[in-house]
């Protein structure tokens, strides 16, 4: 692989002997200038990157700045929404209360009526036995009577 410390040392070093050159007023090769203008584009690449990594840092911390306004932004909603089901469930709550009261108006209801029919039971039962007593009384009362009378 190409290591660019290497390249960058060497290209260094060459543009400073060919700057030399200029210095001291000598001519130099279409190869010297070409080490110059390699250097130029270098330098030009370098800055470059240098700018378009500020640029990428400011675009990371614009997209954080918005990311983080976002995030408040939903967090402010689900508290409405949390707090609007927590109303719902609230009235939900109450309406379940209301209808555990109608069932227990409803249970009592049941309750007066269950000893309704158990008085009536009961009366029932004392008429049957009454019934048959009755019935048993005058039956023995016909059968003396029938018998004693000739």
């Amino acid at each position: 692989m190409f290591d660019d410390k290497f390249f960058e040392q060497w290209l260094d070093n060459q543009a400073h002997r060919v700057m030399n050159l200029v210095g001291d007023g000598k001519a130099i090769s279409p190869e010297e200038m070409m080490v110059l203008v390699l250097k130029a584009q270098t330098n030009h690449f370098a800055h470059l990157d240098i700018e378009l990594r500020e640029e990428i840092q400011g675009l990371r911390e614009d997209m954080d700045k918005r990311f983080d306004l976002m995030r408040e932004e939903m967090d402010k909603r689900f508290d409405l929404m949390r707090e609007e089901m927590s109303k719902r469930f609230e009235q939900v709550d109450k309406r379940f209360e209301h209808v555990d009261k109608r069932f227990e108006q409803v249970d009592k209801h049941f309750e007066q009526v269950e000893k309704r029919f158990e008085a009536l039971t009961i009366r029932i039962d004392r008429f049957m036995i009454w019934s048959f007593a009755t019935t048993l009384s005058v039956g023995g009362i016909v059968i003396a009577a029938i018998k004693f009378l000739p």
